[in-house]
């Protein structure tokens, strides 16, 4: 069964929200939600994500699943506030216990499960597909960025995070992150059948055109050239990327403030 799918565009990230619904049965999944977030002062705000809550709300549908692409570097994590609104389950990648090994202590991050029990479901490559009604969600386990990053199939479209953009690969500035396995992330999902969806947090393609035209990881582009091409690509991370991780590792919950009421105080690291 195919399920119906609609997009939701975060102005000031860029990033796409989709809700994903069983027609059979309305129930419903909602992948990589975003919350509203301000770098230069610390605030975020639910606006963007209660917009998707309220129309789940009046198509009466049954949140399911929250399903994270990946350790999210661009954006924070609405999941945290959907499933205390929904009581939908968070999933991600399995891997994403070698994340927060080395995430949490670099972050300092006080209270977060090594052990990856502030999330739902660890989803696995080989495991049960995730199910929602007549809807199976597979998992792709990918790698290229940071460990827990995961794709998900649902009939002949896939949910690819930033593991594919219409218009490129990612940066490969994500702390740990490696332009080969990037590239080899791409080429594992550009092995699906040329029809297949690859929905991904920029927007729409397919298997077909990525391969004819993606200048980053088409047919035409060897490993070497990509590799290359982002070699020196590590800048320090940015407030909203170390925000990003601080919301990340804790399953889309922000994080206590400090004495001073501050969740997300200014700082440096490079350990990361």
């Amino acid at each position: 069964m195919q399920p119906d799918i609609t997009a939701y565009h975060h102005a000031a990230t860029g990033r796409v929200t989709y809700l994903v619904t069983d027609p059979a049965t309305l129930l419903c999944a909602i992948v990589d939600p975003v919350l509203d977030f301000d770098p230069a002062t610390g605030e975020t705000s639910t606006a963007f994500v209660d917009g998707i809550i309220a129309d789940i709300r009046e198509k009466d549908l049954g949140p399911t699943w929250i399903l994270e692409t990946a350790v999210h570097t661009g954006h924070l994590s609405a999941a945290g506030h959907l499933k205390y609104e929904t009581g939908a389950s968070v999933a991600i990648g399995a891997h994403v216990l070698e994340s927060l090994q080395r995430l949490v202590p670099a972050l300092g991050a006080e209270g977060v499960d090594l052990e990856g029990w502030d999330f739902d479901k660890l989803a696995r490559e080989d495991d049960e597909p995730l199910i929602m009604g007549g809807i199976e969600f597979h998992p792709i386990a990918l790698s290229g960025r940071l460990p827990g990053a995961v794709a998900y199939k649902a009939g002949d479209v896939v949910f690819v995070g930033d593991a594919i953009l219409p218009t490129g690969l990612p940066d490969s500035d994500a702390p740990g992150a490696d332009a080969a396995g990037l590239f080899a992330d791409a080429r594992k999902l550009l092995s699906l059948p040329g029809d297949t969806r690859l929905l991904s947090s920029q927007g729409e393609t397919t298997v077909a055109a990525t391969k004819a035209a993606n200048p980053d990881a088409g047919d035409a582009v060897a490993e070497a050239e990509f590799v290359a091409r982002r070699a020196g690509d590590k800048p320090a991370p940015s407030a909203l990327t170390i925000a990003a991780l601080e919301v990340a590792v804790r399953s889309g919950k922000l994080p206590y403030p400090d004495e001073a009421g501050v969740r997300f105080p200014s700082r440096n690291i490079s350990s990361l």
